[in-house]
């Protein structure tokens, strides 16, 4: 159940990806002086560019380390009686890297199409 919950999520975060690479071309493109083919091709690549640059950041970085559990409890503080930041552990999750890297792909190959 959980393979499913993860692969629409993940779904979901590449569509999201791509409405918005579309969404932001048609502003550039409105705003610029170049056609929507033009300045939506260009957008999208470099977004995608940007999202694969992401993925391979990784677990272990900077932000990884700034968001630890602990630190983020006593910067927070903590709700009575709910843990929001701990997890399950019995479930699965899947990392934002594959996340960042599959919307990268998808966002790229929309850039290549247009």
């Amino acid at each position: 159940m959980w393979l499913v919950r993860e692969l629409l999520r993940l779904v979901v975060r590449i569509a999201v990806a791509a409405l918005a690479a579309l969404a932001l071309a048609g502003i550039l493109a409105a705003v610029g002086s170049g056609g929507f083919h033009t300045d939506a091709r260009i957008f999208c690549i470099v977004l995608g560019c940007m999202l694969l640059a992401m993925a391979g950041v990784g677990q272990g970085s900077n932000v990884d380390r700034y968001m630890d559990q602990s630190v983020t409890k006593v910067a927070w503080g903590q709700i009575p009686g709910f843990d929001a930041m701990k997890r399950n552990p019995e479930d699965p999750t899947l990392a934002p890297g594959a996340a960042f890297f599959c919307s990268g792909l998808v966002v790229i190959v929309l850039g290549v199409l247009i």
